[in-house]
């Protein structure tokens, strides 16, 4: 079983994040050396224990350390969850097949640390590509359902949506959703939780790339630095309004409004 101190360590070598190894190393630094301090141990516990990762998928506060969302554990997540889709499409005889990403994000940051959905959409984007699916970013701020949405439309075999929903504004999330739209349920989550456990090392120097593609991009107009996929997003989201609205639903809440004479509100409650 490793120290705290230990975990910090190889936390650090692993970590493309700046802002976060710095916070870290100073942590470390600032050990005694004899029992690691509360917030160090805090960060990374000597138990080994990770964010766990469910049917919501991953859902913390935005901070250093196996325990909270960040760079690092993004991109241990979506290897872990490439690596299983791949599996998964391998077991059904569909393992020439490219296999087809979504991700959106919405606004979540945290500049202190640089820890921000969009930054978290970025290097879920990157280590697909890595991987070797077609991954389609949603450029800009999306709603959730617009994900679930896109994937169905698609066919992908996974879609991500990095939000927190109503977590206070500290949290990020990642919320995962399977080839039929639907947030992952069992046994998917605990093969992908495994699936993660075994792709924790990076397969690559994400936090370098990701750098070279934003200086790339220093003259595109893309918010998501030519990552993102503006057209299909803004084609995507016309056909997801028309569906709803083309959709035929009626609610009682609906029909009780036109009898009482009140004008129904153009929402869609998804």
């Amino acid at each position: 079983m490793q120290t705290s101190i230990e975990r910090a360590k190889l936390w650090v070598e692993r970590d493309p994040n700046e802002k976060t190894r710095e916070y870290v190393n100073s942590l470390i630094k600032s050990d005694t050396g004899e029992s690691s301090s509360g917030h160090l141990a805090s960060l990374f516990p000597s138990d080994g224990s990770r964010i766990g990762f469910g049917t919501a998928g991953l859902r913390a506060a935005m901070k250093a350390g196996p325990l909270g969302m960040n760079d690092l554990v993004i991109i241990q997540t979506t290897q872990g969850l490439a690596r299983y889709c791949e599996r998964f499409s391998q077991g059904n005889g569909n393992g020439d097949k490219k296999l087809i990403a979504v991700i959106g994000y919405d606004h979540r940051e945290n500049p202190e640390l640089n820890l921000s959905s969009k930054s978290f959409a970025l290097l879920a984007k990157m280590v697909l590509l890595e991987a070797g699916f077609e991954c389609v970013l949603l450029d800009g701020y999306v709603a959730t359902p617009l994900v679930a949405y896109a994937t169905t439309k698609l066919n992908a075999a996974t879609g991500i949506m990095v939000t927190a929903s109503h977590n206070p504004m500290a949290d990020a999330g990642f919320k995962v959703y399977w080839s039929d739209g639907c947030q992952i349920r069992p046994p998917f989550d605990e093969l992908i939780a495994d699936s993660i456990l075994e792709n924790l090392q990076p397969w690559t120097d994400y936090g370098t790339k990701l750098k070279e593609t934003i200086a790339m991009a220093s003259s595109c107009v893309d918010s998501c630095y030519g990552l993102g996929n503006a057209d299909q997003t803004l084609s995507i989201t016309n056909d997801y309004f028309n569906s709803v609205r083309n959709s035929g639903l009626v609610t009682n809440q609906n029909a009780a409004s036109t009898k009482a004479g009140i004008v129904k509100p153009k929402i869609a409650y998804t």
